[in-house]
């Protein structure tokens, strides 16, 4: 079997090029998870409104029991200053591009207080943009 050259560069192009977009988009992905955190770090309701859709739900566990809250719910409790309003140290433990459309992102964001243990399922959206679709999260003492 004879491989021309030309099929070994063009092959070689395909994955380098492949690569280079699942690396870009966990970039991507990993900036609109910090853009979740920080919204509820500076509670600032506009900058989750920029990233979660708006029928996206969260759920938190908490002790071993489940509240459950809407995107529009979760803005509200953060504006009126319910939520949040301390710096948190983000860590990534996963950043996963799942195909054209879909992601994953699975951080620790650590207060003094509380570690958060975040999943969040993002989508691509008809425009374009990644948006948050769906969050468990686990909340323990530090």
């Amino acid at each position: 079997m004879i491989i021309k050259k030309s099929s070994i560069c063009i092959l070689l192009l395909t994955l380098a090029f492949g690569f280079g977009n699942a690396q870009d988009s966990k970039a991507v992905i990993k900036k609109v998870a910090a853009q979740f955190v920080q919204g509820a770090d500076l509670q600032k309701g506009e900058l989750l409104e920029q990233v979660l859709e708006p029928k996206s739900l969260q759920y938190v566990l908490i002790g071993g029991k489940f509240n459950t809250f809407s995107a529009e719910q979760y803005i509200a409790m953060v504006n009126k200053k319910e939520l949040g309003g301390k710096p948190r140290k983000i860590t990534y433990q996963h950043a996963e591009y799942l195909g054209r459309n879909l992601a994953v992102v699975v951080l620790n964001a650590v207060s003094s207080e509380y570690d958060f243990l975040y999943q969040l399922s993002m989508a691509r959206s008809a425009s374009g943009e990644w948006e948050i679709v769906g969050v468990t999260t686990e909340i323990s003492g530090v």
